[in-house]
């Protein structure tokens, strides 16, 4: 999900002998234009594994865009996700949300997460997110939530 590659980013299709990638915008690295806020059509299929990286804080209903994820995935497939905890905004084409672990597990109610926690210098499954201390002040460091799951 969300596999149109910008400026020097990776095409991700090329890690995988089977892959489709799909994005709601096409582009390079695009194989399937779909709005996963809307309804899916139904000759899409399931996907064994998805990929969702940096995509949920770009959807301006990510509630939708989970659920027609969760539809899209057979039995047991297996699901990665990334989004911004605390980072720049940034475009592609706009920027709506930062989430939690918790908020990512309630978009996603039928994916039994293995792991999902904080990441940034290291990885944290703790309550607190990760600081970095500037002229003797606390900031947050740039902080992705990351999980894995299966359906």
């Amino acid at each position: 999900m969300g596999s149109h590659v910008y400026e020097d980013k990776e095409d991700r299709r090329q890690r995988y002998a089977d892959v489709v990638g799909v994005d709601m915008l096409e582009g390079p690295g695009v194989d399937l234009v779909l709005d996963l806020e809307r309804d899916l059509p139904g000759d899409v299929g399931q996907f064994d594994h998805v990929e969702c990286m940096s995509v949920l804080e770009h959807s301006r209903r990510p509630w939708l865009l989970a659920a027609n994820i969760q539809r899209l995935m057979a039995p047991g497939a297996t699901i990665f996700c990334t989004v911004p905890f605390c980072w720049r905004i940034h475009g592609y084409p706009s920027d709506y949300w930062r989430m939690t672990p918790d908020g990512v597990r309630e978009l996603f109610p039928e994916v039994e997460w293995t792991a999902l926690m904080l990441a940034s210098n290291e990885l944290t499954d703790g309550p607190k997110a990760p600081t970095i201390k500037r002229n003797d002040h606390p900031y947050f460091s740039r902080t992705e939530t990351v999980g894995f799951g299966r359906l």
